[in-house]
């Protein structure tokens, strides 16, 4: 049976992260594996992936009845997954906690199995942006499934104090988050495995006051580093790189390991270490233009935290035509707290 939605409210919810969070209560476990990269679910709690790291994206919720007709007209993805609920009171919300007030409890019905299909529109225009007025649109379809006494006899929601009984929906859960996510099946991909590397990236960039910059392209840092005496120099959300050159063209080269790595192979003629830290995941080098005509590189795509930065700069000896840069910088990033 299929009905049309009876109750529909939208807003714009503050996403960081990547990701909108769906909490049936404080503290839920939410999903860390996502397979088909839109949306998964576990028990008491869902997770949607969002394009944008940090910003504003627009979602309407609508509740329904019963599960409706399906249509993906106007939408670029369209999956569904479906929710357990132990308190019958779910929310959608940013990953920080911020808490749409115009958008209605997704399970009215109360404690239950309901049904949620996630609709997503313009998740690929800027991955990078931090936009104040959403570029990207959700719609979120919930109906339900199996509600009523006796789903919350099979979850254990007050039944055992009703009777008396020593209260088992703790144990319930800790079975349910074991054998129901779809990161614990046979075949899926282990959850703790850490991420590939993104592939290393080359190309050139603008040196301005013997600076090159790095910082987050959309949002100015409090406080900039001054000119280092050395090579680098950071501050929050800020690195600034010493150029031999005032101002010019010097040659890029980024590279990324999920450790602090060894010393690379000889040819550089300077070296040093920092730490800094991104509030906001999104750091890129200032007028950076690489090699293959790709955007510039997010040198913190794992979010906010603290990273490792290890610079390495040479100059090609003064007079010797060439149409490459007179001098090149090679920087290898590393997380070392993620969170921060």
């Amino acid at each position: 049976m299929s009905t049309e939605p009876s109750t529909s409210a939208r807003a714009d919810v503050h996403v960081s992260h990547h990701q909108m969070l769906v909490n049936d209560q404080p503290g839920a476990e939410h999903p860390s594996h996502v397979p088909n990269g839109l949306t998964a679910s576990a028990p008491g709690a869902a997770v949607i992936l969002t394009g944008i790291h940090t910003g504003l994206v627009d979602v309407t919720v609508q509740l329904a009845d019963a599960r409706p007709a399906s249509t993906a007209q106007g939408w670029d993805e369209v999956e569904e997954v479906e929710l357990i609920s132990f308190t019958g009171e779910t929310r959608v919300a940013g990953l920080m906690g911020h808490l749409p007030q115009a958008l209605p409890n997704l399970t009215p019905h109360g404690p239950g199995r309901y049904g949620m299909r996630v609709h997503a529109r313009g998740r690929d225009i800027d991955p990078s942006a931090v936009p104040n007025v959403p570029f990207e649109f959700y719609l979120l379809t919930i109906w339900p499934i199996e509600v009523g006494p006796k789903a919350c006899a099979k979850l254990g929601v007050g039944v055992a104090h009703e009777l008396g009984l020593p209260d088992k929906s703790a144990e319930i859960k800790r079975w349910a988050r074991e054998h129901a996510r779809p990161e614990s099946e046979p075949g899926r991909i282990a959850a703790n495995l850490k991420p590939a590397l993104p592939t290393p990236v080359m190309g050139s960039a603008q040196a301005s006051e013997h600076r090159l910059r790095i910082a987050n392209p959309y949002q100015e840092p409090a406080v900039e580093p001054a000119l280092p005496e050395g090579l680098v120099a950071a501050a929050a959300d800020a690195v600034v790189i010493r150029t031999l050159k005032g101002r010019g063209v010097v040659g890029v080269h980024v590279r990324w390991d999920s450790s602090r790595p060894r010393r690379p192979g000889s040819g550089w003629e300077e070296e040093q270490e920092t730490e800094f830290v991104t509030t906001t995941g999104i750091m890129q080098i200032a007028g950076m233009h690489t090699h293959d005509g790709a955007p510039p590189p997010n040198l913190t795509y794992q979010g906010a935290g603290r990273y490792g930065l290890r610079v390495h700069g040479r100059a090609r000896p003064g007079g010797r035509l060439s149409n490459r840069p007179g001098e090149s910088y090679l920087l290898v990033v590393w997380p070392i707290a993620l969170g921060a």
